[in-house]
């Protein structure tokens, strides 16, 4: 089974643990009349976290280990690895797309790329809590998270105009959604990521336990 399949699954299956509780969320910030299209945004931006969770091989409850395994050399390996690094880069364009369609400060390309490289670095902090063969702290991992960031927010460049992106930024001059507005990109950070680190290796092992059984006839 190739590796993409093996991240659409596990990606799925993040998602269906996050789903009821970003409904939860939204009712929770109900009051502040958020425009719908901002609201449906926010479910992509979930999803795009879920996907970069699921394809930095982010530990969960199942495997942590303190095993630390470092690679500082930049690009050290790539040839060897370029599928990873690949995916490592194409997985982080949706968070530089995100970023400044959601949120108005993340307008400012500083913002962004800042956000990026923070998020990339505490996945691959992280990862010295994996398994022993799962993950590697690779700085060729950050620079290539970080470029794929900056791709995201030039791919936003060039849509931002479109009528489908209006009213999707939450910016605005009222104090209590711009209070929301400063938290919101964090919740919808953290709750994935505890999702994913909690719930999501029980519902990954009942859907494979699915695709196995059901889709490729054969049980385990």
């Amino acid at each position: 089974m190739s590796d993409f399949t093996v991240l659409c699954v596990n990606t799925f299956a993040a998602y269906i643990g996050v789903v009821p509780f970003l409904i939860l969320l939204q009712l929770l910030f109900r009051k502040y009349r958020l425009p719908k299209r901002h609201q449906f945004g926010l479910y992509l931006y979930a999803l795009g976290i879920c996907l970069i969770l699921m394809a930095s091989d982010t530990p969960s409850i199942y495997q942590l280990n303190f095993y630390p395994q470092f690679n500082f050399i930049p690009f050290h390996g790539f040839i060897d690895n370029w599928g990873h690094y690949l995916k490592t880069y194409l997985v982080f364009i949706p968070l530089g797309l995100f970023l400044p369609t959601l949120w108005k400060r993340f307008k400012r390309i500083g913002n962004t790329i800042l956000f990026g490289v923070l998020l990339s670095v505490i996945i691959e902090a992280s990862q010295i809590f994996c398994l022993e063969t799962t993950a590697v702290t690779d700085i060729t991992d950050v620079l290539l998270n970080t470029l794929g960031t900056i791709t995201g927010y030039f791919l936003f460049l060039s849509v931002h105009r479109m009528r489908f992106m209006r009213r999707m930024c939450l910016g605005t001059k009222d104090s209590k959604k711009r209070f929301l507005a400063k938290w919101e990109v964090y919740i919808y950070f953290f709750t994935p990521w505890l999702v994913t680190f909690l719930l999501t290796p029980f519902i990954s092992n009942a859907i494979w336990n699915i695709v196995w059984n059901y889709a490729l006839g054969m049980p385990i």
